[in-house]
C-alpha cells in the first residue's frame, strides 16, 4: 500500500490516492486500484483530508476498536507521510442535517431562461464576449425587459430574482460592462444573430427614430429632425425587423444631425460588412428619394419602397394611371377603407445627359413602359445610356385619406410659412418650396413671401389621397399585394415604441459614444425577450387582454421553495390560472 499525489492542471492543485497491488488469480494479473484521501495546499504543502478521510479518521478517535485494520493501516501510512495527527481534527458540525427554506423568485428565470435557450442568445453572447461578461449583459437585459428602468437601478432587482450572473451589478461595474463591450463584439453578436435569418424567405422591415440628449459627451448627438419634438440635440437610431415574426434583428446608433434619406445607405453598408443582405428590405417615404432609389437598385437590392407625393416624375405616374384607377374593378377592400389602384411597369433609367463631356454628372428618371412586359428605354441623343432596371410603380386613391392628408399638408406649409417669417435669409425645404412665391421689393432688400395658391389648389385637387409605392420585387405585382405588404409596418412601430419608453430609451443616460453602443445592445436584447412575449402571448385568449407591466406581475410572482439539507427537493407551489396561461402561450409550461 503506497500513496500516489497526482496534479490536476485544470484546478491547480495536487490530489493525493492511497493505492495497492492486489494479485488476481483469475485474470492473472495484478490490480490496482486507488482511492481519493485528499489534497494539498499551500507552501510548504499541508495535507487537507477530505470527506471520506476525515470520517475515518473520527471513527478511529471516538472507538478505535470499531476501526478495521485495512482502514487502521491506511491512515498509519497518511501519518507517517504528512505527519498528520487526529487531535489536531476538529470536526466540523454537519449542516446537511440541518434544514432551512428560502423562497426564490424564479419566474424571470424561466421565462427569460427559456426564451434564451430558443434562441441560442447565451451562447451567442459567449462567442461574443466571453462567458462572465455575457452572464452579466443576459442578466442586465432580463431587468430591462421586465422593469424598463434605468440600469443603475438594477441591483435591487438582481437581489430579489434568480439571474444568469447570480449576484448583484452595481453601477461601478455596469460602468466597467460596457467600457469592456467594444465595437468588435458587439460586431460579433450583431453578425451571429443575422445569421439565424439569412435565406429565410421574409421581408425587412426599415426604420429610424430620434432619441434626444441632455449634458455633452456624445459626438454623434446632433440637430435633426426630432420625432419627439423636442428642442434638443439628438442621436438617430436604425432598427430592422423581420415582417412575419416581428423579431428585432439589428439596431445601430447614426449622427443625429443626419437626414433619414442619407442613413439608409451607411446601414447598408454597414450590414453588407457583416455579410448580410436583406431578401427584400421595406422602408417608409420618408427613405425615397432617387438617389437611395438609385443606390438600392445598382446594388441589387430587393425592395418596396413607399413614395412622396410631391416630386415631379411620381406626380406624372399618378396622373397616367388616373383612369385605370376609375373603373370599378380597380377597388380594393382593405379593412374598412376602400382603395382604387393602378399599377405601372417602369424602368428606372440613369443616363449621362451629355456625352461630348467627360466628367457630365449621371441622371437617373422614372419610364413608364407602354408594352405590359417592359420595353426599354430609347436614348435621345444626347444621352448615354448608364444603366435601366426594371421595376413596378403602384399607385392607390382611397377618399378617406384626403381629409387627413390634407390636413397634415396644410400644417406643413403653415409651419413652414412661419418660418420662413421669422428668418427671411432661410431657404424653404425642397419639397414644399413650390408652393410659395418670392418676391423682392424695389425699394426695400427684405424678400416678401406668399403661398402660391396655384400649386396649393392643384395638388388639393389632382394628388391628395393618394399613396404610392416602388419595387422591384416579383412577388408584390399588384397594388393590393403593396398595400397589404406594407401594412405589416406596425411591428417596426410597436418595436420603437416599447425600446424608447417601456425600457428606458427615452433619453440617453450615457456619456461616451461606445457606452452607448453597448448600452443600446441591452437594450437591443431586451427587446427581442419583449417581441418573443408580445408575439406568443396575443394568440392567448387570456393573456392578451393585459398590458406589459401586468404581464411581468404575473411572471415576477412566480416563485419556489428551496430547502437546503440532505435529499431536499425544491418545492414549487401551484401556479395561478393567469401564469400557467402565460407560460403555455410561451410554450415553457414544462420549464418548472
Amino acid at each position: 500500500m503506497h500513496i500516489i499525489e497526482n496534479y490536476n492542471a485544470k484546478v491547480g492543485r495536487v490530489y493525493c490516492y492511497i493505492a495497492e497491488c492486489i494479485w488476481n488469480k483469475y485474470n492473472k494479473k495484478y490490480n490496482k486500484p486507488r482511492v481519493a484521501i485528499g489534497h494539498l495546499e499551500g507552501e510548504p504543502p499541508i495535507f487537507v483530508p477530505n470527506k471520506m478521510f476525515t470520517t475515518m479518521l473520527l471513527t478511529e478517535k471516538d472507538r478505535e476498536s470499531a476501526t478495521e485494520n485495512h482502514e487502521r493501516e491506511i491512515i498509519d501510512i497518511v501519518k507517517a507521510k504528512y505527519g498528520y495527527s487526529t487531535e489536531l481534527l476538529a470536526p466540523e458540525p454537519d449542516m446537511t442535517n440541518i434544514q432551512t427554506a428560502k423562497a426564490i423568485f424564479s419566474g424571470p428565470y424561466i421565462v427569460f431562461g427559456g426564451i434564451t435557450s430558443r434562441y441560442n442568445i447565451d451562447t451567442i453572447l459567449k462567442k461574443s464576449f466571453g462567458e462572465d461578461d455575457a452572464r452579466e449583459i443576459m442578466s442586465l437585459a432580463w431587468y430591462l425587459a421586465c422593469e424598463g428602468d434605468a440600469l443603475v437601478n438594477s441591483d435591487v432587482w438582481l437581489s430579489h430574482f434568480e439571474n444568469p450572473a447570480e449576484r448583484v451589478i452595481d453601477s461601478q461595474d455596469i460602468t466597467k460592462l460596457l467600457d469592456r463591450m467594444e465595437q468588435d463584439g458587439i460586431m460579433s453578436f450583431y453578425r451571429y444573430w443575422l445569421e439565424r435569418y439569412e435565406k429565410t424567405g421574409d421581408k425587412i422591415l426599415y426604420d429610424l427614430t430620434s432619441i434626444s440628449w441632455y449634458g455633452h459627451g456624445i459626438d454623434m448627438a446632433g440637430w435633426g429632425h426630432n420625432r419627439d419634438k423636442e428642442n434638443l440635440p439628438q442621436v438617430n437610431f436604425a432598427l430592422l425587423c423581420a415582417r412575419k415574426t416581428a423579431m428585432p434583428l439589428f439596431a445601430w446608433p447614426l449622427d443625429g444631425s443626419v437626414s433619414d434619406v442619407k442613413t439608409l445607405q451607411n446601414t447598408l453598408q454597414l450590414l453588407d460588412k457583416l455579410n448580410y443582405k436583406p431578401e427584400c428590405i421595406m422602408m417608409d417615404r420618408a427613405f425615397g428619394s432617387i438617389k437611395n432609389i438609385s443606390y438600392l437598385l445598382r446594388h441589387k437590392h430587393t425592395f418596396l419602397q413607399a413614395l412622396q407625393i410631391n416630386a415631379n416624375w411620381i406626380r406624372v405616374i399618378i396622373d397616367a394611371g388616373r383612369q385605370a384607377r376609375l373603373r370599378p374593378d380597380s377597388m380594393i377592400k382593405a379593412g374598412e377603407r376602400t382603395y382604387y389602384g393602378s399599377t405601372s411597369i417602369c424602368q428606372w433609367v440613369v443616363v449621362k445627359t451629355d456625352k461630348t463631356r467627360i466628367s457630365s454628372a449621371e441622371e437617373a428618371f422614372i419610364y413608364q413602359c407602354k408594352d405590359p412586359n417592359g420595353e426599354k428605354y430609347i436614348p435621345k441623343d444626347t444621352e448615354e445610356i448608364i444603366a435601366q432596371y426594371p421595376c413596378i410603380i403602384h399607385v392607390l386613391f382611397c377618399q378617406e385619406l384626403v381629409g387627413n392628408q390634407w390636413d397634415k399638408f396644410m400644417e406643413k406649409l403653415n409651419m413652414e410659412y412661419e418660418r420662413l417669417l421669422t428668418n427671411e435669409n432661410t431657404e424653404p425645404i425642397s419639397a414644399l418650396k413650390k408652393y410659395f412665391i418670392f418676391q423682392s421689393k424695389k425699394c426695400d432688400m427684405k424678400c416678401s413671401v406668399d403661398f402660391n395658391m396655384e400649386e396649393i389648389i392643384r395638388h388639393k385637387n389632382n394628388y391628395v389621397g393618394h399613396i404610392c409605392f416602388i419595387t422591384n420585387d416579383k412577388t408584390i405585382s399588384s397594388a393590393s399585394d403593396a398595400l397589404r405588404e406594407y401594412s405589416t409596418r406596425d411591428y417596426i412601430e410597436k418595436d420603437f415604441d416599447e425600446m424608447k419608453n417601456d425600457i428606458d430609451m427615452y433619453r440617453i443616460r450615457v456619456h461616451t459614444d461606445d457606452r452607448m453602443k453597448a448600452r443600446l445592445l441591452i437594450q437591443f436584447i431586451a427587446e427581442i425577450y419583449l417581441r418573443e412575449i408580445r408575439v406568443r402571448l396575443r394568440d392567448s385568449e387570456i393573456c392578451k387582454k393585459y398590458t406589459r407591466k401586468q404581464i411581468a406581475s404575473h411572471i415576477k410572482s412566480i416563485y419556489k421553495i428551496k430547502f437546503t439539507g440532505k435529499k431536499c427537493m425544491d418545492v414549487l407551489p401551484e401556479l395561478s390560472k393567469t401564469q400557467r396561461a402565460i407560460l403555455e402561450a410561451l410554450g415553457l409550461a414544462d420549464s418548472r
